[in-house]
């Protein structure tokens, strides 16, 4: 069945997403592409990033900072599209900003996963 969860409690959808932000924060780009659609979309307050291979470019070499990491404070499944509650901490540890992430999830036509099509940053 690929990587479609049949258990109801949202194991894999909530696993696909701490996935990411740990390929983010490793710089593990691979990984990071591997976990999301050609056509994915990340709609932030700062701005719309459109394709994966332009999200992925940006991560690597144009996001303001890379001396960061998120700190995952809880994530919620509903099927296979989840929302993450969390915070972005600088090398420090300090708080920059929390975050509320609602991903949006499509099966990408082969046996191997379901993938990521788009993100949607909400900040406070």
């Amino acid at each position: 069945m690929g990587g479609h969860d049949a258990r109801p409690d949202g194991t894999e959808p909530r696993n696909r997403a701490r996935r990411y932000y740990e390929a983010i924060d490793a710089g593990d780009y691979a990984t990071l592409r591997e976990l999301l659609a050609p056509s994915f979309v990340h709609d932030r307050p700062d701005r719309t990033l459109e394709g994966r291979d332009r999200f992925v470019r940006f991560m690597r070499e144009e996001r303001p900072r890379t001396d960061t990491r998120h700190t995952i404070d809880g994530v919620y499944a509903n099927g296979e599209d989840v929302a993450v509650r969390g915070r972005l901490l600088d090398d420090a540890g300090a708080e920059l900003f929390a975050f509320v992430d609602v991903f949006e999830a499509v099966d990408d036509g082969t046996d191997e996963d379901v993938v990521f099509a788009t993100l949607r940053t909400y900040t406070r």
